[in-house]
């Protein structure tokens, strides 16, 4: 990691070269926003040195730098939603607390021991699981393994721009009480629940593992499905009521056969993708944006846009999208080639 440097400001710089920016980090120098189409997407060397460096050098936790380590693309906050990616080290554990957002994890690589606490229950870190931490549910991030944890955040923006109100447990007790048995919110508010129910706010944290996503996406290619626009797709739907992951973002995973080609569409809602497997390429108005395994990137609202897997075998992205907040708010639109 030589070229990642040792020092707060080296890191600064790598970042900004490959326009990121770091929790507890200054951002002197970095780079301007890209401008284009195609100009939202981060590569994952960037993104993987610049978390194992920050996880050298940044201090997390109730008395650390920081209250997460994660970096950002520098373009990602001019959306609606975004993803960035954070890492926690051997041993550490960050400040409980809950705000009036909602956040979402993608696990890309944990050791067994790290979890993720909600709403005081854990939830086990696999690769390939998503776990929700709907707004106002108190969350902290625990890794008792050996080796580093990293996940893929995804965020709204509350949908209140400069009002994120945001409640810590206090530094002399930080962390949440594990209260619940593992599996209680599945369990609860799944297809047999109290009839009582719990109140519709605060939703309760899930947890998508991806063993059962995966066999689904297997399912759906030994059946021969798929949609000519995405490929075959699923949504991670919420157990409460069936509809997207939660009211603001939808989870979505989609699998491209090797060497597929998708027709051109376009919806006035962002996405933001992440790539879990294989390599391939977006082409967004014409601007063509080429990935690779763990790379991060977004299509703007309303840009005609079509996938190609440039792999020899299956490709897998996930994402997350916020059509769910425009149709509650009732102008959703989308048009396809034929």
């Amino acid at each position: 990691m030589s070229d990642v440097g040792t020092t707060h400001e080296d890191l600064e710089r790598f970042l900004a070269a490959h326009h990121l920016v770091g929790a507890g980090l200054k951002r002197e120098g970095q780079a301007p926003p890209r401008k284009g189409n195609a100009a939202a997407h981060w590569s994952w060397e960037g993104i993987y040195k610049g978390l194992m460096q920050s996880g050298k050098i940044v201090t997390v936790g109730p008395n650390g730098t920081t209250g997460m380590r994660s970096v950002t693309g520098i373009e990602a906050r001019n959306f609606p939603i975004w993803m960035n990616a954070q890492i926690l080290m051997p041993g550490e554990r960050t400040q409980a607390h809950r705000n009036l957002r909602n956040e979402t994890r993608l696990v890309c690589e944990a050791p067994p021991g790290a979890v993720f606490v909600c709403q005081y229950e854990s939830f086990p870190m696999e690769r390939g699981d998503v776990v929700t931490n709907p707004a106002w549910t108190f969350h902290d991030h625990w890794n008792q393994g050996t080796e580093p944890a990293i996940w893929i955040d995804g965020y709204d923006n509350g949908y209140n721009r400069g009002v994120n109100i945001n409640e810590r447990l206090p530094k002399d007790a930080p962390y949440q009480e594990i209260k619940k048995p593992a599996g209680y919110g599945p369990r609860t508010r799944g297809h047999a629940r109290p009839l009582s129910g719990e109140p519709a706010f605060p939703l309760p944290p899930m947890r998508y593992p991806w063993a059962e996503t995966h066999a689904a996406l297997t399912a759906l290619r030994e059946a021969g499905e798929g949609d000519p626009y995405e490929g075959i797709q699923l949504m991670l739907a919420s157990p409460v009521d069936g509809g997207p992951t939660l009211p603001t973002i939808a989870w979505q995973v989609q699998l491209l056969y090797a060497r597929q080609k998708t027709l051109a569409h376009r919806h006035n809602s962002t996405t933001f993708y992440f790539a879990f497997e294989g390599e391939g390429a977006i082409v967004i108005e014409g601007e063509r944006l080429e990935w690779h395994r763990g790379d991060i990137f977004a299509v703007p609202a309303w840009k005609w846009h079509h996938h190609e897997n440039t792999n020899d075998g299956d490709s897998i992205l996930f994402s997350i999208d916020d059509w769910p907040a425009m149709k509650k708010l009732g102008f959703y639109m989308k048009e396809e080639q034929l």
